[in-house]
């Protein structure tokens, strides 16, 4: 398990467990974020975005007021499709986080992605469009291009 720290706690501060690596900075995280089976973040809207896009399964925390960041919505449609759970910092027990890990991985596997034809979509759609102009050229003589 890797546990990034972020910029601001000292890795070395904290006593993880065996066979949990504490870093302070990840390169490339989103890639991390995309391979792993399970995300516990902060809550930034950004790095939520990338859990939900890249079909992740995460919990967030949410900084309180007054240090509260732009956060996702819950009926936003990325979270709302995401397999997601806000979860409360200063309320939330051992066991609550454990059962919410549980249920966010007992999911069915990650969404299906996003279609990959748009391209060849566009390409029909307008060649048939195409095609009912000229059908209309052909069927109105007065029909001016």
């Amino acid at each position: 398990m890797i546990v990034v720290a972020g910029p601001r706690i000292d890795p070395a501060s904290l006593d993880a467990p065996r066979g949990v690596e504490v870093r302070a900075f990840v390169a490339n995280l989103d890639r991390h974020l995309a391979a792993c089976d399970l995300a516990l973040v902060q809550g930034g809207l950004t790095t939520c975005m990338e859990l939900a896009a890249a079909g992740t399964p995460f919990l967030y925390f949410p900084l309180q007021e007054p240090f509260r960041a732009e956060l996702p919505r819950r009926s936003s449609p990325p979270i709302a499709m995401a397999r997601a759970a806000e979860m409360d910092f200063a309320t939330s027990t051992p066991d609550m986080i454990a059962d919410a890990m549980m249920l966010a991985l007992s999911g069915s596997g990650k969404p299906n992605p996003v279609e990959a034809d748009g391209a060849r979509r566009a390409a029909r759609m307008i060649a048939e469009l195409l095609e009912s102009i000229r059908a209309f050229g052909r069927t109105n003589r007065n029909y001016s291009r």
